[in-house]
């Protein structure tokens, strides 16, 4: 793969919240080191990993910051969103399969994933893949807060060319920008 374009939904469940938070997108691969988020709901928010930093953007909940961090070239906090749990697996993650379902009329097989080391920024992963053409349509993750998000994707459109706008972040004006140490 050289690129990947999917619609994803997303649900974040947060036990101290209470109920859930849904968004949905557009979403950009292309590796190693390039991926972006593209909010349509909440409209405006976006994620990008321009190959050298992370930048996140979410006007929907703090209008006037961005927070701009180094991205790692290695382990599980690549912005490679599938490499992360379809690259061996089995050397980085205990491994069980947990049933089959549909997402969106896609007929996948569910694993569960529980890291092996300490450098994961979650407790476990279940992954359904695609029985038809081997792809990943569902990522649901515990992470280490506890928090749960659930991730579908559709329409995945494979070695497509991907505008480089779409790679690229540039705050607005006025925004400030936060680089934690």
């Amino acid at each position: 793969m050289t690129t990947l374009k999917a619609a994803f939904y997303q649900t974040l469940t947060n036990p101290m919240l209470g109920r859930p938070e849904h968004s949905r997108g557009v979403l950009f691969l292309q590796p190693p080191g390039r991926f972006a988020m593209r909010f349509t709901e909440p409209s405006g928010d976006r994620i990008v990993a321009d190959g050298r930093w992370l930048w996140v953007y979410t006007p929907s909940s703090v209008p006037d910051q961005v927070i701009r961090q180094p991205i790692p070239t290695a382990g599980a906090n690549t912005p490679n969103l599938f490499a992360q749990f379809v690259d061996r697996p089995l050397e980085r993650y205990r491994a069980s399969y947990v049933g089959s379902d549909t997402v969106a009329t896609e007929p996948v097989d569910l694993v569960r994933l529980v890291p092996k080391g300490d450098d994961a920024p979650f407790r476990e992963a279940v992954i359904g893949i695609s029985r038809r053409d081997g792809w990943m349509y569902r990522l649901s993750l515990v992470e280490e807060s506890g928090q749960r998000r659930l991730l579908t994707f559709q329409r995945l459109d494979i070695n497509q060319p991907i505008p480089p706008s779409e790679l690229r972040f540039t705050a607005p004006r006025g925004a400030r920008v936060i680089t934690p140490e």
